[in-house]
């Protein structure tokens, strides 16, 4: 049992470690935070708008850190909000044209890192360790499913 616990934690903190890494370090003028975000922006949302609600809830971020995330794309002139003529509850939030080019530029830098990174390894090696990687995952979903403390 103690080569099994040693295990997962040496599991645990190889995984950790990718959060470690500075992605925002090779992106110009975005944080990953502020990348993430126009992407789920850009990803759902009626006539390409969302409620920051929704938007909190499908980034799984607080409605406080994303007002602070999304104040700081307004002011870069990526995102703009807009309040709902029918229900001024309701804040929308959509990608401006400077935000989606700034997501471009982004995305295409992510995609050459990611391929000089996975470059390094032959299509077999990757393709295992995907492989293995999303049988750990749902494993573990599931038996957080089964440990689930009720609230």
């Amino acid at each position: 049992m103690i080569i099994i616990n040693d295990k997962f934690e040496e599991l645990f903190k190889a995984m950790h470690q990718f959060h470690k890494l500075r992605l925002g370090d090779i992106m110009p003028d975005i944080s990953g935070a502020d990348f993430w975000t126009m992407r789920n922006i850009m990803d759902k949302g009626e006539d390409g708008k969302i409620t920051i609600s929704e938007l909190a809830k499908k980034t799984r971020v607080l409605p406080s850190a994303i007002s602070r995330t999304l104040k700081r794309l307004e002011e870069k002139g990526y995102v703009e909000r807009t309040v709902n003529k029918n229900d001024r509850r309701n804040t929308y939030v959509e990608i401006t044209d400077r935000g989606r080019e700034g997501a471009q530029e982004v995305r295409e830098i992510m995609r050459d890192y990611g391929e000089a990174v996975l470059s390094k390894f032959d299509e077999e090696e990757l393709s295992m360790l995907i492989s293995y990687l999303n049988n750990i995952y749902d494993i573990a979903k599931k038996e957080i499913e089964v440990r689930k403390v009720k609230k």
